[in-house]
């Protein structure tokens, strides 16, 4: 069975503290969407992209545009900014734009642009929103979302990985200075992070077969998460709105983003390395 609801681990490491600043202007913001002559001029004037993965980046944009995964102006410039290539590691950097999920390492992988894409215009993101990851990963997903938002906060369980995608966001955060804000550590991402709720947006990126009720209390009112449920052969991507209900308490929407489509994402684990899961014969388990 899961764990009930506990204290956020005390082996958890916070390496820096919230900066709670007003909306600043992102770079991002000025940047060209309409045309690949003029986007592609702007970013080699304000990025260290080179023209080649610019234009896998155009060209995939194009694709993700064409299948509604981003249907927001805002999501869009945050795509054709990031540079996803940073982050897919070197040895797999030429398959960062690819429909794919890419490894990483630790047993992980880098979700394709497409699946980011989605689950990040699904939960709306806004300049003013807490939004929190569970799931570091590559460490792409948070640095989109720091294009999106002030305030992103990511938890990652693997204590190596966490290092290594910090090294990445300490390296970039001087040309991309939005990296710096975003506020990370290494921990049990089940249990969300107590200190900086309530979230206006959750996204999980790995599968479980449920929904961790911390998370759903950390959910601000309105709030909104995706996350895929299912067990490990397929999940389906959720997306959660948390309601008030007119008695009291609150009420769950609940909608599949792909429409009955499975998706396989690495398995939501505990700091032991455990599965998490309802099933009291599998290998769920807490700290």
């Amino acid at each position: 069975m899961p764990p009930a609801a506990a204290a956020e681990p005390e082996t958890a490491v916070q390496l820096q503290e919230a900066i709670e600043s007003p909306s600043r202007p992102r770079v991002a913001d000025a940047l060209p969407a309409d045309s690949e002559k003029d986007y592609i001029a702007w970013m080699l004037a304000h990025s260290d992209e080179t023209r080649p993965f610019l234009e896998r980046k155009w060209a995939r944009a194009q694709v993700i545009l064409g299948r509604k995964d981003i249907t927001g102006p805002s999501v869009l410039r945050a795509f054709l900014y990031a540079p996803r290539e940073y982050f897919a590691r070197s040895y797999n950097k030429k398959k960062a734009y690819d429909d794919t999920a890419i490894p990483i390492g630790y047993g992980q992988t880098i979700s394709g642009p497409h699946m980011v894409s989605h689950m990040t215009q699904s939960i709306e993101p806004e300049r003013g929103d807490r939004i929190l990851e569970i799931g570091t990963g590559s460490g792409y997903q948070s640095a989109l979302l720091s294009e999106l938002s002030d305030h992103v906060y990511t938890i990652e369980i693997v204590p190596a990985l966490f290092r290594e995608t910090d090294g990445i966001y300490r390296r970039l955060s001087k040309r991309y200075p939005e990296y710096a804000s975003i506020i990370r550590k290494n921990g049990d991402g089940y249990f969300g992070w107590v200190q900086y709720a309530p979230f206006q947006k959750i996204i999980v990126t790995a599968g479980i077969d449920h929904i961790p009720p911390p998370l759903l209390r950390q959910l601000a009112p309105n709030g909104i998460m995706v996350i895929p449920v299912g067990p490990p052969s397929g999940q389906t991507v959720l997306r959660i709105v948390k309601r008030p209900a007119p008695g009291g308490g609150f009420t769950f929407e609940r909608s599949d983003i792909y429409r009955g489509r499975k998706v396989i994402f690495v398995p939501f684990t505990s700091r032991g390395g455990s599965r998490y899961s309802l099933d009291d014969s599998g290998s769920g388990g807490g700290e």
